[in-house]
């Protein structure tokens, strides 16, 4: 966040206690904040770049965030992932592919063509399958689209994607999950990229519909250059897949591993509501928008 909205809460902090009123952690030695800067973010697919715990754990501190409040956050962000994003998706693939078979495209289901034969269908038999069109962007992750409904089908499967690999992904044909085909975490950013592209206003600038994927996400190789922006979520590395969150000339970048996406994406929100008045771009995240700041509540 901004060094004046810092100042500004450590102000409110003091005005509230008469004082400093250490957390737990803070009875600790401190632990020194080592701020990562735009060069050392390094774009090589394989390599998570610049990375220290020690300064991923001193920003949750400045942030105000426990650790407790961190699992409490990525539990929630789990749920909405898997009950907005893929059961609904997977339920709507379902309702495509009966549609399909009631006007005899039975050969042409969702996940057995590409997106291309989609597309055509879609323009063809629009009156009849209105949502296809919808559908489209959410699959254009891979071009694998046996493996991948399979997949969405299976993140879909209980409550919080507890099938979710962040480095990996399901077995295909019985065989285990390759590189070829795309990472759980790879699938999950896509998905949740497309459905806030689908929920902002139609950018001019960008005309194929997809306004927060070119805004506010970028994927090495390309360079996170944070003059084009204001804050944006940067994949660093592809395989093992790592994101970072950019905000002005600042790095947050949390811990490496099977929660990096969600943490990443719940230091989103949490900039959001507190440095952008719960706004992303000109749509509410509150209850009155899209109802996402619940999940840091």
């Amino acid at each position: 966040l901004s060094k004046q909205w810092y100042q500004r809460r450590v102000r409110a902090d003091r005005s509230l206690t008469g004082g400093w009123a250490p957390r737990p952690s803070e009875t600790l030695p401190p632990r020194p904040y080592f701020l990562a800067t735009q060069n050392q973010i390094v774009s090589v697919s394989g390599d998570t770049s610049y990375y220290n715990q020690q300064a991923a754990d001193a920003l949750l501190d400045r942030l105000g965030i426990s650790s407790h409040s961190l699992d409490i956050w990525t539990e929630n962000i789990r749920k909405w992932i898997s009950q907005t994003i893929f059961q609904h998706l997977y339920r709507e693939i379902q309702t495509i592919n009966k549609a399909l078979d009631q006007v005899g495209s039975a050969e042409c289901k969702v996940g057995a063509v590409s997106t291309a034969v989609l597309s055509k269908i879609s323009a063809s038999k629009h009156e009849h399958i209105a949502n296809i069109a919808l559908l489209l962007p959410y699959l254009e992750v891979s071009v694998n689209q046996e493996y991948l409904v399979n997949r969405i089908g299976e993140l879909a499967s209980g409550s919080c994607v507890g099938t979710f690999r962040w480095e990996s992904g399901g077995r295909f044909k019985n065989q285990p999950w390759n590189k070829e085909l795309p990472t759980d975490s790879q699938i999950v950013m896509h998905c949740i990229s497309t459905y806030l592209d689908s929920h902002l206003p139609r950018n001019p600038m960008y005309p194929e519909g997809r306004t927060f994927t070119t805004q506010y996400f970028v994927q090495t190789p390309s360079k996170a250059d944070t003059k084009k922006r204001e804050y944006a979520l940067f994949q660093s590395s592809i395989h093992p897949p790592h994101f970072k969150l950019l905000v002005g000339d600042e790095v947050w970048e949390v811990s490496k591993g099977r929660n990096n996406l969600f943490h990443t994406l719940i230091l989103l929100l949490y900039y959001l509501r507190e440095e952008q008045h719960g706004m992303l771009g000109p749509v509410n995240l509150g209850p009155t928008g899209l109802n996402l700041t619940w999940i840091i509540s």
